[in-house]
């Protein structure tokens, strides 16, 4: 959709705006949900004018137009280099609510992203030094060994049971914000009704997010 100049004008005090905020606070600041798409559709505009200028040979009107187009990205690069460090300082630490409700979609969609990355290195760094372990000396094996043939077929039967119970279903409550889990994110709408993780589904159920479902064979 081509913009008026006005428009145009409009929306970079906007972004000149939301730069100013960003810069002065530490805390990452609610804005508009469609704020990018409005910035893309700006750029855009202003793309089709100065096309439209070289094609009438209007020289000055094209400089002008490809001098605004590098005015608003220079700014939004400003403002995106602020606001994103702040977002993936968050993304270390648990995702709240009122976080979640000050990001715009595509913001919640990469913190989310993130989140789950840095989890999955803090797993894997501590699965590292879990792996260091003493080696157990040869003399002990064979006690060990024998130990470990009694007890399997117990451990089997116990295996057996809690992958049985890995998976409830439930009945969501309620629209959810997005919710990162180690094994992917999550995306519950009122009324879903869907197969989670025991111990995720037991928290939600517990907040009064969920209802557990029985099956009776």
């Amino acid at each position: 959709m081509s913009l008026t100049p006005a428009q145009v004008d409009k929306i970079s005090e906007e972004l000149k705006s939301v730069l100013r905020v960003e810069v002065k606070s530490k805390k990452i600041k609610k804005i508009e949900s469609n704020f990018y798409k409005v910035i893309v559709n700006a750029l855009e505009s202003l793309n089709s004018d100065a096309e439209d200028h070289l094609s009438n040979q209007n020289i000055t009107g094209y400089i002008q137009t490809k001098e605004r187009i590098s005015e608003i990205e220079k700014d939004f690069k400003a403002f995106f280099q602020r606001r994103f460090e702040k977002i993936a300082t968050y993304s270390i630490y648990d995702l709240e609510t009122d976080l979640m409700n000050s990001l715009t979609p595509e913001e919640k969609e990469f913190i989310t992203r993130l989140h789950n990355a840095m989890q999955d290195e803090y797993d894997h760094l501590l699965m590292k030094r879990k792996e260091k372990k003493p080696e157990i000396q040869e003399e002990n094996k064979p006690e060990l060994e024998h130990a470990a043939e009694e007890i399997e077929p117990e451990n089997e039967e116990r295996g057996l049971e809690k992958e049985e119970d890995l998976y409830i279903l439930v009945r969501i409550v309620g629209d959810q914000p997005p919710i990162a889990q180690a094994e992917k994110n999550y995306y519950l709408h009122d009324n879903d009704l869907v197969y989670l993780p025991k111990k995720f589904a037991e928290i939600l159920v517990n907040r009064n997010s969920a209802v557990k479902i029985d099956i009776k064979n």
